[in-house]
């Protein structure tokens, strides 16, 4: 007889038992929610834009994205299909339009770019006018731009192609390093050589 009563009360023991469990695993799921597993953003964010000055208060670049995710422990951004503005420091006035798939900036800002990566100026003066490539590293502090992809660049009276690029945004210049092709249209180089130099002369030398 006690060999049977144990018996049922350790089979009621279990069910409780079993029943208390269920009841605590709901919670136990929603804390995990709510822990950052490693190498998860740190938070994330739809259709937002971003804004970044210097020391001085004057507009450094302006990011937008489908989407964007901020890693705090590496201080590292990346961005779905960005577009980014960068500004001149003398003037605060947009110089470049930056676009890709996808990008990430990192602590030290620099901007890293891949597919369907194009730099496009704004000011429809500028010696360098358009890059396209695939991969491209532009430094926001100095405003460097550095590949070693395929690339095309478009500038007032030339079309470049080649392989690896090194120049700046700033200087509006822009060397390829290997298996360079160049189209040149003379008649766009003296326009804009005959602009300058007239931009270029005293009062005193105009007749």
């Amino acid at each position: 007889m006690n060999i049977r009563l144990n018996i049922i009360l350790l089979v009621i023991a279990a069910a409780l038992g079993g029943w208390y469990m269920s009841q605590q695993t709901p919670e136990t799921n929603g804390l995990d929610q709510l822990i950052k597993k490693e190498g998860n953003p740190d938070y994330t964010g739809n259709k937002m834009t971003t804004s970044v000055y210097d020391l001085k208060g004057n507009p450094q670049y302006f990011a937008q994205a489908d989407e964007i995710k901020r890693y705090e422990s590496s201080e590292r951004t990346e961005f779905l299909n960005p577009f980014v503005d960068l500004f001149d420091a003398q003037t605060a006035l947009k110089q470049w339009k930056v676009s890709a798939k996808h990008a990430e900036i990192t602590k030290e800002k620099m901007l890293n770019l891949s597919g369907d990566v194009k730099i496009e100026a704004l000011d429809p003066t500028s010696r360098l006018q358009r890059v396209e490539t695939d991969k491209l590293t532009v430094d926001l502090n100095t405003q460097d731009i550095f590949t070693d992809s395929a690339v095309k660049s478009v500038g007032l009276g030339f079309t470049t192609s080649g392989v690896g690029l090194k120049g700046n945004l700033k200087q509006q210049v822009a060397t390829l390093t290997k298996n360079v092709k160049t189209y040149i249209e003379p008649t766009v180089i003296r326009q804009s050589n005959e602009k300058e130099k007239s931009e270029t002369q005293s009062p005193k030398d105009v007749q």
